[in-house]
């Protein structure tokens, strides 16, 4: 039976260190394309204090060039055995929107399934991948392209409720289910902000919940878009989710600093509380 990774920690957010092995990333596309860089890239982010290591291989920015399956594995597949090589005990989370690729990342040695669409038609192929491998899944609320009537948070959590009906039935199981908003992907600014305002609600479902912010665009309103500054924004969510108790993993790009704003918060929440 293959040892499941820790995703949840009673204590503080486990932060998700960013690894972008693309060409065409928003803000670091490019950088770590090199098996050196991306192995540096991933040395750093252990070092900083990241908990889990999340490697994709095609960007999901708005407006991004499709990459093709074959060009897609030629990048994820090496840096997740690089990866695993040097750091046997760091879980590795693939980031993509195949099963077929997801399926071979697991072979690979990936420890979570990051699934960045969540298309629950056909079955849930991506929850059978990951039930098949008998590893975590995320499961990614992606509106992109996708008009609905309504109150939108009411629709969320409608939407998150059967997207985790249709993992449990393809498969997984109920302690590999990780919860993602989807900040960005297709929602407004106005409803980024309500997502993370009343990520506790989606946290109450009762599965670990991991919130992914990192440099997002809907920051841009209050800090421009300059990415040193976003990574400050960054940072204020996470703290914000750390005092609402609302998220059990922290998905970023600066390691260092956000790992160092969670450590204080927790601390200062803790000695409050005492």
């Amino acid at each position: 039976m293959r040892k499941k990774p820790k995703i949840y920690s009673a204590s503080a957010p486990l932060i998700m260190g960013i690894l972008n092995v693309t060409p065409d990333s928003l803000s670091d596309g490019g950088l770590y394309l090199s098996p050196s860089a991306m192995l540096e890239r991933a040395r750093a982010m252990v070092r900083d204090g990241a908990g889990i290591i999340d490697i994709g291989a095609e960007s999901t920015r708005p407006g991004g060039v499709e990459t093709g399956e074959g060009e897609e594995l030629s990048r994820l597949i090496p840096a997740i055995r690089a990866v695993r090589a040097e750091f046997p005990d760091v879980p590795i989370s693939a980031d993509t929107r195949r099963p077929s690729v997801a399926a071979r990342a697991a072979e690979a040695g990936a420890d979570i399934i990051n699934d960045v669409v969540s298309d629950i038609s056909g079955g849930y192929p991506m929850a059978k991948a990951a039930a098949e491998a008998g590893i975590p899944l995320v499961i990614t609320h992606n509106i992109r392209g996708i008009q609905k009537e309504g109150d939108f948070f009411e629709n969320f959590i409608s939407d998150m409720r059967s997207k985790i009906s249709a993992a449990l039935a393809a498969g997984v199981e109920r302690d590999c289910v990780i919860l993602d908003p989807g900040i960005g992907f297709g929602k407004t600014p106005r409803q980024n902000a309500e997502l993370v305002a009343r990520l506790a609600e989606l946290r109450a479902l009762g599965f670990p919940v991991l919130l992914g912010v990192s440099r997002k665009s809907m920051f841009s309103p209050i800090v421009g878009d300059d990415f040193s500054d976003r990574d400050d924004a960054t940072m204020a969510a996470g703290v914000f989710a750390v005092l609402q108790n609302s998220a059990d993993i922290l998905r970023v790009h600066d390691v260092k600093r956000n790992a160092n704003a969670v450590k204080t918060a927790v601390a200062l929440k803790n000695l409050w509380t005492k």
